[in-house]
């Protein structure tokens, strides 16, 4: 399964075949109810079926949509690989699916697009981080949120210095890796290790090679990700990794801690503590240039004017409140919100298409519990310039 980027989150978007179907689990990694998560999503097949067969979609047309989904339900190597949560998304001509460190509500969306609010907690500037536990023997790097972590495949990059060393044939593990660094490479561009001898500069220098090779498949992984990268290990590595790091979100501080027998639960906690203090300052900075933005008419909570905003690329921070929705229908070609006091067959979710439309023009975005959102409202932007008056009349 890919790991839930911004490109990831542009192609659910910019797709535009209907009818789409956006289902959402909670799912389990041990116990008892790992053997309920299957019910679970059979469940929300029956609720898609219901809601699709309300559209007017024909029985036939909802069973060839449904199916790869189906398939899923009695795949039991698929169930022993699951998070906290699981999304699901399913149009003509299309089927993604995502496990994610969030327990989802159990939760089913027909519309012309797809829901995609309860992922972006992925892709915000709050909430979500990445910790890499490195030490000589073992490295690997995890998505976690307050509540949950999941580890990160980092594709073919060797995990250990002594795999990476391969003393017979230094070159051959390198295969396929960085070309990018300046320093101890051979004549064809790979990095080449020392490996045997030279007492502890030889050994440091060994590491920030293999550290270089880590920092290579962390940045593919990582790319256009904008969250916070934790570094975990002893002492000495945290300046070695620092010196090979090209993701632009490090921390400037690490967990001094050799990571190896601890739990990725246990890791997380350490690595929260670390940047929960970088949340609450950034959650605090961003309310005080609300109120400040409000006076110069360049921030609302109105969201017929935040979706407007959204569609001019105009937001610069948009807060919304998690777990609620505002149902309705918006007009990108004049503009106009409908809302609807109760979910109809043809609503959609206006929070999940003002969030996805100001992420994709590279605003930042914040998913909050709703008593965090300035004026009390669902949800609040500031905007990269003030309201028009033009705006103001349409809207």
């Amino acid at each position: 399964m890919p790991l839930f980027s911004k490109a990831e989150l542009q192609t659910l978007t910019d797709h535009s075949k209907s009818p789409c179907v956006s289902i959402y689990i909670p799912t389990h990694q041990m116990g008892a109810e790992t053997q309920q998560d299957h019910i679970r999503l059979k469940n929300q097949l029956s609720e898609a079926e219901k809601m699709l067969a309300e559209q007017g979609t024909s029985s036939s047309d909802t069973a060839d949509l449904l199916q790869p989904a189906t398939d899923l339900i009695n795949n039991q190597d698929f169930w022993q690989h699951q998070n906290s949560g699981l999304a699901l998304f399913m149009s003509p001509g299309q089927f993604r699916h995502y496990t994610a460190p969030i327990e989802f509500e159990e939760q089913t969306f027909v519309s012309d697009q797809f829901h995609v609010k309860p992922l972006l907690p992925l892709l915000a500037d709050d909430g979500q981080f990445y910790i890499l536990a490195a030490s000589q023997n073992k490295v690997g790097l995890y998505q976690a949120t307050h509540n949950s972590v999941q580890a990160v495949d980092l594709g073919g990059t060797p995990l250990d210095l002594a795999t990476a060393l391969r003393y017979d044939d230094p070159e051959e593990s390198l295969q396929g890796h960085s070309a990018s660094r300046s320093s101890g490479k051979g004549g064809d561009g790979q990095i080449i290790f020392s490996g045997q001898g030279g007492g502890k500069d030889s050994e440091n220098t060994d590491i920030l090679r293999f550290f270089q090779v880590v920092a290579d498949g962390v940045h593919n992984v990582l790319a256009g990700q904008q969250a916070p990268l934790v570094f975990m290990g002893v002492d000495f590595l945290f300046p070695l990794y620092k010196q090979a790091n090209d993701y632009p979100h490090l921390m400037e501080e690490a967990v001094a801690y050799q990571p190896d027998q601890l739990s990725p639960e246990e890791i997380r906690d350490r690595a929260f503590k670390l940047v929960e203090p970088k949340f609450q300052t950034d959650r605090k900075t961003v309310s005080e240039q609300y109120g400040s933005l409000k006076n110069n008419n360049q921030a609302t909570a109105d969201l017929s004017m935040i979706l407007d905003a959204a569609y001019n690329g105009q937001i610069d921070t948009l807060i919304v409140a998690s777990n609620t929705h505002k149902w309705g229908s918006f007009d990108a070609e004049s503009r106009q919100a409908d809302f609807h006091s109760e979910r109809k067959s043809n609503s959609r979710d206006l929070l999940d298409l003002a969030a996805s439309k100001a992420m994709a023009t590279d605003a930042k975005v914040y998913i909050v519990d709703r008593d965090e959102v300035p004026d009390k409202a669902d949800a609040a932007a500031t905007l990269r310039y003030p309201i028009t008056a033009s705006q103001k009349e349409r809207v």
